[in-house]
């Protein structure tokens, strides 16, 4: 029935059209498809603890135009029946001056399920929470199953005062292409949309949307550990995605159980005004894609409580690709927090003889940092991993022409845990504020350095307490030049391009070459109690002038393999191993030099049969090679040079005729 203008104290049942002004509250009930509207200059207002529309029928349609306000302490639109087919318009694609607006109450709650509704807003919806008793603009909350979608348009505007602005049902929807806002003025958990324990929502924030929340931008999480909680958020190239006074996207969880897939394109940022704030803050597994800037501003804690971490991205494990940013930063004056760019790690320890450390990862964690990509710590790690061995994997690809940035003088810009890592780089790593780039912790871990544009700025080290790797391979015709400190690997291989390091390294391990050029710029510049395997390519010393430019541990030749002395000599300690048949050139010996050996070996080797086949098999400055025990070392020279006998007979002749000559130009006195 059409309402009357002006109606009071009456509650009318059925289909309703209000031109102009009513205070009755509205049901749109028992029959099917029955539709209720408030024309653009209608208005429904009603006080008391009375709903202003309620709905109890199905394939509903509610079309306001005008005004619904609820000014006491009821919903302005209420299902309790759990109703399916509901539809409600709030404005239109030509009209964005509809409102609908809760004094005390939810705007739009849909009390049971199973429900299906879908929510079309183009104008203002508005939940003022007078008494701060968490009334939402939208709640879905209690649907379990069921289509559930909420569509705000460009120029929508949800906005909650106290309270949540949008809380989905299981598996709800959410496309948001104007305004979604919860403001606190009193620090209270207002977040953009709260999930709550409901599995299955999708967020899209579409065009120039904005979500934001007082607290969180998006939040959620499962009732318990064992519960199964998945969400889904894309983020677009304009939109924006902002916790006030946390985190941009915050899900808690417990374990694996608790998956995120996020796709961001635009601006998803954390703020911690007096605790966490971190762009995204995930406690179980992820797959994040990044090609906007993910961001946390700021971090607080006070300072007997530790420091606050300001982190872009923390999360359990899973995938993250990044070509865009992410960044921890920190607020001016703010000294007890640092920010981290990326933290892999599982929750807190609240209690127990573990309290403040961390959980395990939740599974393996994959990052891919692609070309035009930045992940940076403002003042500490671009990347760190945390927490006790999990036996999960972390594996971080850093490509060409993305950068890994860390910040501050403690850490180290890559800095993984207990567990087995494998860090590889073909961009840009970059330690230098603290002089560290890697330091790869526990577990058994593997750094490649791929390609010619890879750099590394600070000391890198392997690990403790596993076996470690380093593989430099640039490509042929590429080089790679490190500066820094290595430590703690049991091998470093080069196999192609030139590599040359120009630091005092310290692994004890082996150095491997199996082709390219390895340059030791500089004496000694391995440890001396690490061996040498040629396995092809070279090895080349420069600016070490002089015997024993570099010790070695030990030497092994699997294949033709080269060195070039540089006016230099090298010592090994032992002879390890001879590929028969494998030849060794040596250059850089007699440039203008009196050494006395191009390379030695300590011990008398001059009846070792591996010893003997390397010296057959060895060139030195084009001629073979000889040797002789010194008492100490076995030395290895070239051989001189000894004239043919024709060439000899010839040269005695020579010799013969010049001191005829010279008799007969002086004859002796008699």
């Amino acid at each position: 029935m059409a309402c009357l203008p002006l109606s009071i104290g009456n509650a009318y049942a059925g289909p309703f059209s209000i031109g102009g002004n009513s205070t009755s509250a509205q049901t749109l009930g028992s029959g099917s498809g029955q539709t209720g509207a408030v024309a653009d200059t209608g208005s429904l207002i009603v006080s008391g603890s009375a709903v202003a529309v309620t709905i109890t029928g199905n394939n509903a349609t509610l079309d306001n135009q005008g005004t619904i306000s609820q000014t006491g302490t009821g919903r302005v639109v209420r299902d309790n029946t759990g109703v399916t087919g509901l539809m409600i318009n709030n404005g239109s694609v030509t009209n964005a001056s509809a409102v609908m607006k809760a004094a005390d109450a939810d705007v739009v709650q849909m009390a049971k399920s199973p429900a299906s509704v879908t929510l079309n807003n183009y104008g203002q919806m508005i939940s003022l929470n007078a008494s701060a008793g968490g009334a939402q603009v939208v709640d879905f909350n209690a649907i379990a199953s069921g289509v559930n979608v909420v569509n705000n348009y460009a120029t929508g505007v949800m906005t909650a005062y106290e309270a949540d602005a949008v809380r989905p049902g299981v598996n709800g929807v959410v496309n948001n292409y104007g305004a979604i806002k919860a403001i606190t003025t009193t620090g209270s958990s207002s977040d953009g949309i709260d999930a709550q324990n409901n599995t299955g929502i999708q967020v899209n924030n579409l065009g120039s949307g904005t979500i934001d929340g007082g607290r969180h931008g998006i939040t959620g999480g499962p009732a318990n550990a064992t519960a199964k909680f998945d969400i889904g958020v894309t983020n677009d190239t304009n939109a924006v995605i902002r916790g006030n006074n946390g985190s941009g996207i915050n899900l808690d969880g417990y374990n694996a159980n608790q998956t995120a897939t996020v796709v961001n394109r635009g601006l998803i940022s954390g703020n911690g005004v007096t605790g966490d704030g971190d762009g995204i803050d995930a406690d179980g597994l992820v797959n994040i894609t990044n090609t906007g800037t993910i961001r946390s501003v700021n971090a607080f804690s006070k300072p007997a409580d530790g420091k606050a971490y300001s982190e872009g991205i923390s999360v359990g494990g899973g995938t993250i690709v990044n070509s865009g940013t992410i960044e921890g930063l920190v607020a001016a004056g703010n000294t007890n927090a640092v920010g981290r760019g990326i933290t892999l790690a599982g929750n807190d320890i609240t209690s127990g003889p573990l309290a403040g450390t961390r959980e395990g990862l939740y599974g393996n964690a994959v990052v891919t940092n692609q070309s035009g990509g930045l992940i940076r710590g403002d003042s500490d790690s671009a990347i760190v991993v945390v927490g006790a061995a999990s036996g999960y994997t972390v594996t971080i690809n850093n490509n060409a022409g993305a950068t890994l940035l860390g910040g501050g003088t403690a850490n180290a810009a890559v800095k993984t845990g207990a567990d087995n890592d494998t860090i590889r780089n073909a961009g840009i790593i970059n330690g230098a504020s603290s002089g560290m780039a890697i330091d790869m912790g526990g577990g058994n871990n593997t750094l490649y350095v791929d390609g010619g544009k890879a750099a590394i700025l600070g000391n890198v080290n392997g690990g403790t307490g596993g076996s470690n790797r380093m593989v430099v391979d640039p490509g042929a015709g590429n080089a790679f030049a490190y500066a820094g400190s290595l430590s703690n690997f049991s091998e470093v291989q080069v196999r192609s391009g030139t590599v040359t390091l120009s630091g005092a390294s310290t692994y004890t391990g082996t150095t491997q070459v199996s082709g390219g050029t390895l340059v030791l710029d500089g004496a000694n510049r391995l440890s001396s109690l690490g061996s040498l395997v040629m396995d092809g390519g070279s090895l080349q010393l420069t600016n070490a002038a002089g015997e024993d430019a570099q010790t070695f541990a030990g030497f092994s030749l699997l294949d033709d393999a080269l060195f070039d002395l540089g006016l230099s000599s090298l010592t090994f300690d032992s002879l390890d191993a001879v590929v028969a048949g494998k030849t060794l050139t040596v250059l850089g010996y007699l440039r203008g030099t009196s050494l006395d050996y191009a390379f030695r070996f300590l011990g008398d080797w001059s009846t070792d049969a591996d010893f003997l086949a390397l010296i057959d098999n060895t060139l030195i400055d084009g001629a073979k090679a000889s040797f002789r025990f010194d008492g100490t070392y076995t030395d290895i020279a070239r051989l001189a040079e000894v004239p043919e006998p024709g060439t000899l007979a010839l040269i005695i002749l020579a010799l013969a005729l010049m001191v005829a000559a010279s008799r007969r130009r002086h004859p002796m006195n008699r």
